[in-house]
């Protein structure tokens, strides 16, 4: 029996606390009990018994992940070794049961204090790991709860904290050898076209990374050790309280903490039945040993520290340019109700305190270093700030009014709603229900308002847990981005857009020098990921992205988008159309006619693939590259007309248009990825990007042609039986775009299976989302998924309106309340019980709708402003 013992402690399956002797622990439960449990271990399957102990169903105990860590250990013993074990493991479970003091009949009791946040979740256990964590942002700052109650972690983030990496001072250049990749295109050279592009990367000594994304600094909060009886954290997506409560023989007590949007700070606030003790410091987010490399050579200086009332927390970078970041400050105030606090090492130390506020803000330093903190401290001493009830009230103000202007309700079962995070999404991996959409929708919608700002939200939002984020945690414009904001305006936050707008238009002036020294054009080109510069850095013979030339025309697609859903004219005149127009400028000089009059697009690429038995992703006549364009001036021409602007603009354009190549259908009967000779198409692969012109609607390409529409049925079964070999495999947002095409083709069944997939198998117990499976930290689908179950329901065309124009079998009955839809309509409510479907709409302008409900289409006549009741039988 101690050697199973010694063994459990090895493998971390106990506290150094659990016990001492094992006889001691044994002896309390007696023979009968032990006999039982040994019998029912000894005939059941490992897995079965020991999960058997460690489920939130037989312990309500916060930390039983750790144990589970024995089954893979277990499971190479004998079959005596596991019975031995498994008892083991109950006595050790039984033990801390008892140190709880939980009673067995009422284990999943919450104290009143325990508050179930009506829109959001609670989990039963702290976070196993950073990516696990509560999230809280006001779109400027964020802040990751860990939710340890005795020694708590809180990672906070700042949106341009973006570490500066030294710069080679070249500007890559690659115009000059086009006419070289060109003609090895041409002839079928596909590897060595690609590698033209890495030589000269390497002979021009141009190794520029991205500037990544890392977190600001950790608050660390130590409440001293209790005898834990039972323990609640919590997210609230209405208000953005992260929250973590327990109870021990103590008291009972409660952290909640928001970052304001009103007031730009983030706001902590500890509570309790008792005093408050507790130590606080801010401390610089622990480095891997891999990384710490990496921090040495960025980091000029990272420094805590702690006087009077404060906390301050100073980075300085290594790399400083001119007109760029130089470092970064943090403040904390404290603010006490009662008892003293005290400096040491660094701490503020806090005894009997009644209530303990702390409000704390970030701010990036592009001028003198020295100045920050005490700028900081100055901007906090506002007697508005010393309340915690008062700043949520004007926080929940502007939050709550972005998250609650849509609401979904499938008729999730209450038992279900209320359920954790963990035992909610563990249902899901068996079976998908109604409350798990409802969750995920909601969960996605906070995440993408709370992570949009100043900035749009990167790969990892407005978090970070770790210094060196999976590609340079920044913005991926080849489908993560667009992933994650494409929410943002049929959910209703259009003006969330801005920083998005923002963003591009800073950069405009690299975009056009990108233009130029790639691809010798004028107008724009994006790279494919970018960060604090707009520069093409990630490329080479493999990854030959500086080949891609739609991100621009598929960036401008917003910018039209936000005009069609808002209306606003002035964005359109001011902004959107000069975007575009741009963005267009570069295809009217980089398109030339090929042997058969067509415009060809050389080099071409399409995300991130490459044709079938060609190891080369550097291609002709992507199909992507093509409807990008097609996109691209078939807005312009709208646009332009509805300004009365540029005529001989328009003639041009719509002679391109003319000479685009057209879609294709293989022999296979399956839309094409590559519209040239020789380049097959490969569907073992995570992107979609020949359906991109089904991402954002029904294209008229397709609308009107019935074998484009079965052609890309095909290539959604081909894609499909891909996932369905990788398990769901890499790429989330990949799913995201194959079910979008679904819902838009009306493939109700499909699109269903992919909702399912992504809510049940993408997000942590947090409720943050992941780019695999259950892996890897990534905000993109917190957006697409909520997108995509609102195309399910509801979408529009100019003068057409679809409902439930996918909607999967199993979703009888629902409401949903609150969609923007493009043409300035709002779907007030959208409700259907069976086949009976009813709807309230209104539009900002006077216009004449076709309204699609199944079989049913309604001409519908609209004042602006006029509430119009629809009812439909499907």
């Amino acid at each position: 029996m101690s050697e199973c013992f010694d063994l459990l402690k090895r493998f971390n399956m106990l506290n150094s606390s659990d016990m001492c002797n094992p006889s001691d622990v044994l002896n309390p439960f007696g023979m009968s009990e032990l006999v039982k449990i040994t019998k029912s271990a000894y005939t059941a399957e490992p897995f079965t018994t020991i999960e058997s102990f460690t489920t939130a169903e037989s312990f309500d105990m916060p930390y039983r992940s750790e144990r589970l860590i024995c089954f893979d250990i277990l499971s190479s013993f004998d079959k005596l070794k596991i019975v031995i074990a498994c008892i083991c493991l109950f006595v050790v479970q039984q033990q801390a049961h008892a140190q709880h003091r939980l009673v067995k009949e009422n284990l999943h009791s919450v104290p009143a204090a325990f508050e179930r946040p009506r829109a959001g979740f609670i989990s039963s256990k702290p976070a196993e790991n950073w990516e696990h964590s509560l999230l809280s942002g006001n779109g400027t700052m964020g802040a990751m709860v860990i939710g340890e109650p005795y020694k708590e972690t809180i990672i906070c983030s700042h949106a341009r904290l973006y570490l500066p990496q030294k710069r080679s001072g070249v500007i890559f250049e690659q115009q000059s050898a086009l006419p070289e990749i060109k003609k090895l295109l041409l002839a079928g050279k596909y590897s060595e076209a690609a590698q033209v592009t890495a030589t000269l990367r390497k002979e021009q000594g141009f190794d520029d990374p991205r500037d990544p994304f890392i977190p600001a600094f950790d608050l660390n909060i130590d409440q001293g050790q209790g005898n834990l009886q039972s323990y609640q954290r919590a997210v609230n997506f209405e208000t953005g309280e992260a929250s973590v409560s327990w109870k021990d023989d103590k008291g009972v007590f409660e952290r909640k903490l928001f970052v304001s949007r009103a007031d730009s700070v983030i706001v902590l606030s500890i509570k309790g039945d008792k005093k408050i003790n507790c130590v606080l410091q801010f401390s610089q987010r622990p480095a891997e040993e891999a990384q710490r490399k990496f921090v040495k050579e960025g980091m000029k200086l990272l420094e805590p520290d702690a006087e009077g009332d404060w906390l301050s927390f100073k980075g300085v970078f290594n790399y400083q340019y001119p007109g760029g970041l130089k470092g970064y400050a943090g403040v904390g105030k404290l603010i006490q109700k009662g008892g003293v606090h005290t400096i040491e090492n660094g701490t503020l130390v806090v005894k009997d305190a009644d209530e303990v506020l702390l409000l704390i803000r970030i701010k990036p330093g592009y001028g003198d270093m020295e100045t920050l903190v005490p700028a900081l401290k100055a901007e906090l001493q506002s007697p508005a700030m010393e309340s915690y009830q008062q700043l949520l009230q004007r926080h929940v103000l502007i939050h709550g009014a972005l998250f609650n202007r849509v609401k979904l309700d499938l008729g999730g079962m209450e038992s279900e709603r209320k359920l954790s995070a963990e035992a909610l999404i563990a249902r899901g991996n068996k079976k998908v229900s109604p409350a798990l959409i409802e969750r995920v929708f909601d969960a996605g919608r906070y995440n993408i308002i709370s992570s949009t700002g100043v900035l749009p939200p990167n790969l990892q939002g407005i978090w970070s847990g770790t210094w060196t984020g999976p590609w340079s945690s920044g913005f991926t414009l080849d489908g993560n981005l667009p992933a994650a904001i494409s929410i943002l305006m049929p959910g209703n936050t259009a003006e969330l857009m801005k920083g998005f707008f923002d963003f591009h238009e800073h950069l405009m002036g690299e975009y056009r020098q990108e233009a130029k020294q790639l691809f010798g054009v004028r107008g724009i080109h994006i790279p494919a990921q970018v960060t604090t510069r707009g520069l093409e850095t990630d490329f080479g013979a493999i990854w030959c992205l500086s080949y891609w030339t739609g991100a621009a025309g598929w960036t401008a697609n917003f910018f039209n988008d936000y005009y069609l859903y808002t209306g606003d004219r002035n964005f359109l005149e001011q902004h959107a159309y000069p975007f575009m127009k741009e963005a267009a400028l570069f295809y009217e000089d980089f398109l030339k006619p090929g042997d058969n009059g067509k415009l060809l697009f050389i080099p071409s690429y399409s995300p991130e693939n490459n044709p079938k038995d060609i190891d080369a992703q550097a291609t002709i006549n992507a199909t992507m590259d093509i409807m990008i364009a097609r996109q691209l001036l078939s807005n312009c021409i709208t646009a332009a007309n509805l300004l009365h602007k540029d005529a001989g603009k328009i003639r041009i354009w719509k002679q391109m248009l003319s000479k685009m190549p057209g879609y294709e259908i293989n022999k296979e009967g399956v839309l094409k990825e590559w519209l040239w000779p020789g380049l097959d198409d490969n569907y073992s692969h995570r992107h979609a990007s020949q359906l991109y012109a089904l991402y954002d609607g029904l294209s008229p390409d397709f609308n009107n042609n019935p074998a484009l529409v079965k052609a890309a049925k095909n290539l959604l079964d081909k894609k499909m039986a891909f996932r369905y070999a990788e398990g769901g495999g890499e790429m989330a947002f990949g799913l995201v775009q194959l079910g979008s095409a679904a819902a838009h083709l009306g493939d109700a069944v499909k699109a269903a299976e992919l909702t399912n997939w992504l809510a049940s198998t993408y997000w942590s117990d947090g409720m943050g989302s992941y780019h695999n499976v259950k892996s890897l930290f990534n905000t993109d689908i917190s957006g697409g998924l909520p997108y995509l179950i609102t195309q399910l329901l509801c979408f529009a065309e100019p003068g057409e309106v679809y409902v439930l124009h996918a909607l999967p079998a199993e979703w009888q009955n629902g409401k949903v309340e609150g969609l923007l839809l493009k043409g300035q309509i709002t779907m007030n409510r959208l409700e259907w019980n069976g086949r009976n479907v009813a709807i309230e709409l209104t539009s900002a302008v006077s216009q004449q709708l076709k309204v699609h409900c199944g079989k049913s289409v309604l001409e519908v006549s609209i004042k602006a402003g006029e509430k119009k009741k629809l009812h439909f039988t499907r």
